[in-house]
């Protein structure tokens, strides 16, 4: 039951970002007016949220000396239902936000205790039974037959603990869709799921898991959204982020005095009442990454007073201590010139390789690479006096590929390597022999393969369509940039899967499987040498590399360049391959120069409706008359019969996995497009 539930759980954290491809991120940086070539403040910002229609922020101008005689002007995005902005400026400071990987979430592992019908009524909190609260919802569900809804009254009991948490699953018999209960059972409805609890693993206990979150403490937060619109510089900007519980953010802000300013703050329990081994390390049962034990652990209390964080109730009670203000990663005006938040490491608390060291724990991993992308050409902006609107909208669309830079030089010097040995008189050794072997399988193939990886690290890694379209017009090297674009994002899924699918290790990459898969890989290959250079504790003196790159269960030794081999000739089968649909598939050619990216790397417009209704086809034409599709903006005029460009549904896009200019298109290596990105882009100065 336990591992059920720990899947589902693990499913969460992939809908929130966690597989690489579906994460909702952004980017935001503000640069100091004595760093800009003007000397007027910068703020950048651009939120990666879903391109469903219509979009979930919306543009807002507002200035109440119109109707009333209150000065209030601001200019920038509200969230849908809050009359509030979110990010914008009010001429004397500009703000924008990024989601945080802050952890305000505690889950616990319950025992529970049922009346005789069956229902939970306690959880056991040491010795003691403490009785569940029980409250009724109410819902009111819309007759619409077009939809499958048929109108209705529902009320179904939600069950809170003795503190407040919320029961989120119970163990036991989950009913299908449609089935009954049988006369001497009863049902219990968590989180949609119609359960009968029971004791699934006859441990003579039946366990539930309850979870307590920020959010249930907050009082003020709108409140601090709105006192930002009234912020008159970034030190009273930051000063009303103190009311900021359970919907922190990470934010950038400049002010007009030419001051800039990032902070992380919002609401973070200090979990000063979880016991630790040594530093780092949580006692058994107290580990607030994984399941806390509920019989031991109460939830966690936020306290505020007059709209903002209380830290006094804290200093007598652990459960009400909050990580003090001046404690969290906070900075004006550094001496960079600059600040930069895009989903990233808050301060340098992972930099050392350990999360859970730090004097606080505010929970990651971060994803550095955006950041990285961008600080890097802040700094050459600045030094080139060249720092001003254009340049950061043109910061805003980077799509280079950073993958490949890392990772496309030892696709090459895999194939120079086999072809070497290809053409080398001497004795070769077994391994190399099966290297040779792959080589002479497609070596013209895998030569153009290894000239055009070249060349697209000449001209930097860019990742553009490639496609003639309306909005966009190739040259010849950017169609190149395209073919190799595509050729690496089908070979390197394939070489991630071939160093670690054999293993069974899933349950190691505890947070993002996606980016730990790769910042390991990117180790065991820097780490190759008979001498061990990085001190892997997985190095095989025989082969002079991490046994990693042996697939387990062969006879043979594998070895890295084997594996990226291996890699590249099934992405070549791949993209060689009939194409499954418009847009989809393999391109049913050998020739290379007609592998365009934007033909399979495209980005969805899809109506709001299809993330409810999902891809069922009884309602594909609903979704598509709400969507926006070639169908309404046609990617050319007269497409001829034969055109790849005839049938797309969706529209070619430049860009690949974690760039600044977002378009993430995963790692499945057969499934290229997305549906998240930059919803709106600013600049202010």
């Amino acid at each position: 039951w336990l591992q059920r539930v720990a899947g589902q759980l693990r499913a969460l954290q992939a809908r929130r970002g966690g597989d690489g491809s579906a994460g909702i991120g952004s980017n935001a940086w503000a640069v100091a007016g004595a760093a800009t070539r003007d000397g007027a403040a910068l703020l950048a910002g651009d939120g990666h949220l879903s391109l469903s229609v219509p979009s979930l922020m919306y543009q807002i101008g507002l200035d109440t000396r119109v109707y009333g005689a209150l000065d209030r002007r601001q200019v920038g995005l509200l969230m849908s239902g809050l009359p509030i902005l979110a990010v914008g400026t009010n001429g004397a400071v500009a703000w924008s936000m990024v989601k945080p990987e802050l952890d305000v979430t505690d889950w616990y592992l319950e025992e529970l205790q049922l009346d005789a019908a069956g229902r939970p009524v306690a959880t056991r909190f040491g010795e003691e039974w403490r009785p569940l609260q029980v409250v009724e919802e109410r819902y009111e569900v819309a007759d619409v037959p077009l939809l499958g809804s048929a109108g209705r009254s529902e009320r179904i009991p939600r069950y809170v603990t003795f503190d407040g948490r919320l029961l989120t699953a119970v163990e036991g018999r989950e009913l299908a869709a449609g089935e009954e209960p049988r006369a001497d059972e009863s049902i219990v409805t968590i989180l949609g799921k119609r359960m009968v609890p029971s004791d699934q693993d006859d441990d003579g206990k039946i366990q539930g898991i309850t979870l307590d979150f920020a959010a249930f403490d907050s009082t003020g937060a709108l409140d601090a959204l709105y006192r930002f619109g009234r912020a008159a510089d970034v030190e009273d900007f930051r000063q009303a982020t103190r009311g900021l519980v359970g919907v922190g953010l990470f934010l950038a802000a400049a002010d007009s005095r030419g001051d800039v300013l990032y902070t992380s703050y919002q609401g973070v329990p200090c979990r000063g009442y979880l016991p630790r081994d040594a530093p780092g390390r949580w006692a058994e049962g107290a580990d607030p990454t994984q399941l806390l034990d509920g019989t031991r652990y109460r939830g966690f209390t936020l306290p505020t007073r007059d709209g903002v964080v209380d830290e006094e109730p804290g200093q007598t009670d652990p459960y009400a201590c909050v990580i003090p203000f001046a404690d969290m990663p906070q900075a004006i005006s550094p001496a960079a010139g600059f600040v930069v938040t895009a989903n990233n490491d808050p301060g340098d608390l992972q930099g050392d390789g350990d999360l859970f060291d730090d004097r606080w724990y505010l929970g990651g991993p971060w994803d550095g690479v955006r950041a990285h992308t961008i600080g890097g050409a802040l700094q050459q902006a600045i030094a080139a006096g060249r720092a001003d609107e254009e340049e950061m909208a043109r910061i805003q669309a980077i799509h280079r590929s950073r993958q490949g830079e890392l990772f496309a030089p030892f696709l090459r010097a895999a194939v120079r390597r086999a072809r070497t040995l290809a053409t080398s008189l001497g004795p070769v050794t077994e391994a190399e022999a099966r290297l040779v072997a792959l080589y002479q399988q497609r070596p013209g193939a895998l030569d153009e393969v290894a000239d055009r990886l070249a060349a697209w690290g000449e001209r930097g890694h860019a990742t553009p369509s490639g496609v003639e379209t309306f909005y966009h017009h190739p040259d010849e090297g950017q169609r190149g940039d395209a073919v190799a674009t595509m050729i690496f994002n089908a070979a390197f899924p394939r070489v991630l899967a071939g160093v670690f699918d054999d293993e069974g290790i899933a349950e190691a990459w505890r947070f993002w499987p996606a980016q730990g898969r790769v910042v390991v890989l990117r180790r065991l290959l820097e780490g190759r040498g008979a001498d061990n250079p990085l001190g892997l504790a997985s190095h095989d003196p025989a082969t002079g590399e991490s046994v990693f790159f042996d697939r387990l269960g062969s006879d043979a030794v594998e070895g890295s360049d084997e594996i990226l081999l291996e890699a590249l000739l099934d992405a070549l089968r791949f993209l060689e391959s009939a194409p499954g649909g418009p847009g989809q598939g393999g391109f049913g050619t050998e020739v290379m120069g007609d592998w365009l990216w934007g033909l399979r790397h495209q980005t969805r417009f899809r109506s709001i409706l299809a993330s409810f209704l999902g891809d069922d086809p009884t309602y594909e034409l609903l979704t598509q008359q709400l969507s926006i599709t070639t169908a309404r903006l046609p990617l050319a005029a007269d497409l001829p019969l034969g055109d790849p460009r005839r049938g797309l549904v969706w529209f070619p896009r430049g860009g690949d996995q974690w760039n600044v200019d977002a378009a993430n298109p995963g790692f499945s290596g057969v499934q290229f497009t997305h549906d998240i990105g930059p919803v709106m882009r600013m600049v202010i100065a």
